[in-house]
């Protein structure tokens, strides 16, 4: 592997929190395995999960119907197998309901490693097929967050 497909790995990830700021599902999607699997445990206390990219999109819908985002991505450190790459790289996100009148917030702070395969006609030529999220530390409201809104009496797996 060479800097080339590092960077390509890096700037899958860049496309993927883009798209989740800009509501963008189509190219989220085109950032996604059919099939991911996730585990979110340390932030929204879900089990880890196999499933589908339109149910990942689907719960991304849900969770950020109400709020404004900003992903921010940073210190990168990409491996390779021969057919995957690995990334672990530091993350904020940044969040605030879209009602300007509403001045709570919630940021999180948080390590990610996420697994990417080989997809020629992906974007970047790699595609998301797992991502483990690392809660480290968070500050606001968690009442404006999905994960911490009751749904039929379970936490959601939405961002």
């Amino acid at each position: 592997m060479d800097a080339a497909d590092s960077q390509n790995v890096v700037s899958t990830i860049h496309e993927f929190c883009r798209a989740l700021d800009e509501r963008d599902w189509a190219l989220l999607r085109r950032c996604l395995a059919p099939v991911l699997a996730t585990d979110y445990s340390s932030f929204r206390g879900t089990e880890p999960a196999r499933m589908t990219a339109e149910e990942f999109i689907s719960l991304r819908k849900t969770g950020l119907a109400t709020l404004l985002t900003q992903h921010l991505t940073c210190n990168h450190l990409v491996t390779f197998k021969p057919s995957q790459a690995g990334c672990r790289f530091d993350f904020v996100i940044h969040r605030w309901p879209k009602d300007p009148v509403d001045s709570r917030f919630l940021h999180t702070y948080v390590y990610y490693d996420m697994l990417l395969g080989r997809e020629p006609m992906a974007p970047h030529a790699w595609v998301i097929e797992a991502i483990t999220q690392h809660a480290i530390h968070s500050e606001g409201d968690p009442a404006i967050h999905g994960a911490h809104r009751a749904e039929h009496g379970r936490r959601s797996e939405a961002e």
